[in-house]
C-alpha cells in the first residue's frame, strides 16, 4: 500500500513533546491520547489539550485515541462521558480511535468485545466525531470480529516488519520503540494509508461543518429572494 502520511502516537508518558522538531523530523501527523482509566475510573490524559495544540501549531494533523477498560455498556458510557467533555472544541483530522487491547477484555469472549467496540464507535459517531478503532495483530485475530466492524477504520499495530493481518487498515503502527527528534525516550511511530480527513469533512465530524454541494441551490435564499419580491409587489399594489 502507498504510505500517505507518517506520524507518531503519544500520551503523557512522552511528558512534554517539542513539535516543531517534531515537524522538521519529517513526522505530519500525531495520534494523541486523550484518557485512559485507572482504580478511581477514566481520567484525561494531562498533556491532552497542550499537545493537540502544540501539534496544530507545528503544522500536523491530528487524531486521538483512548483506552479503554470497558466490561459493559454502562462502563463504556462512563468512559466516553469523561473523554467527550475532553475533545470538545477541538477539531480533529484524523479518526477518534476505540484502542480495544487490554488483557482483562478476552475473558469477555469475541462477540461481547466487538459488541463493546462497535458501541463505543457509535456512541462517538452520535456525538459529532469520527470514529475508529485499535488492537494488535493477534487481539484482532482472536477477540475481535472485523467482518462486523468492517465500515470503520482501523488502526493495527504489528512490529514485525510487516502486518500479519488479512484484512483491510487505514494505519499500521510498526514500532513502538521509535526515535524521533522532540521526545525524549521511544514513541511509537506509523504509517498511515488513508486521507480521512475529506471523508470527515464532508460528514461534518471532529468540528468541521458538513461540506455542501456547490452546485446545490440554497433552497432558504430563494425563497427569501421570492419573499422579498412578493412583499414589494404587495407594497406597490396596496399604494395604487
Amino acid at each position: 500500500m502507498t504510505v500517505f502520511q507518517e506520524g507518531i502516537d503519544v500520551s503523557r508518558y512522552q511528558g512534554v513533546v517539542d513539535w516543531s522538531a517534531m515537524a522538521a523530523a519529517g513526522k505530519e501527523f500525531a495520534i494523541i491520547r486523550v484518557g485512559s482509566s485507572n482504580q478511581s475510573g477514566p481520567y484525561v490524559d494531562p498533556y491532552f489539550t497542550r499537545n493537540v495544540q502544540g501539534a496544530h501549531a507545528a503544522g500536523l494533523r491530528v487524531g486521538a485515541y483512548f483506552y479503554t477498560y470497558a466490561k459493559t455498556e454502562s462502563e463504556v458510557i462512563r468512559e466516553l462521558d469523561v473523554f467527550l467533555k475532553a475533545l470538545e472544541g477541538h477539531r480533529l483530522e484524523y479518526p477518534v480511535y476505540v484502542d480495544a487491547e487490554d488483557a482483562s477484555l478476552a475473558s469477555l469472549g469475541r462477540d461481547a468485545v466487538t459488541s463493546l467496540i462497535q458501541f463505543s464507535m457509535d456512541v462517538l459517531d452520535q456525538k459529532g466525531w469520527f470514529p475508529g478503532y485499535y488492537s494488535y495483530t493477534e487481539f484482532l485475530r482472536r477477540y475481535i470480529n472485523t467482518q462486523q466492524l468492517a465500515d470503520y477504520p482501523l488502526w493495527v499495530a504489528d512490529y514485525r516488519g510487516y502486518v500479519d493481518y488479512g484484512g483491510n487498515y487505514g494505519m499500521w503502527q510498526y514500532s513502538s520503540v521509535g526515535q524521533v527528534s522532540g521526545v525524549n525516550g521511544n514513541v511509537d511511530l506509523n504509517y498511515s494509508y488513508k486521507d480521512y480527513l475529506p471523508l470527515i469533512r464532508a460528514a461534518g465530524k471532529n468540528g468541521y461543518q458538513p461540506e455542501t454541494d456547490p452546485d446545490e441551490p440554497d433552497y432558504y435564499e430563494l425563497w427569501r429572494a421570492a419573499q422579498d419580491k412578493l412583499d414589494r409587489i404587495a407594497l406597490i399594489l396596496a399604494e395604487e
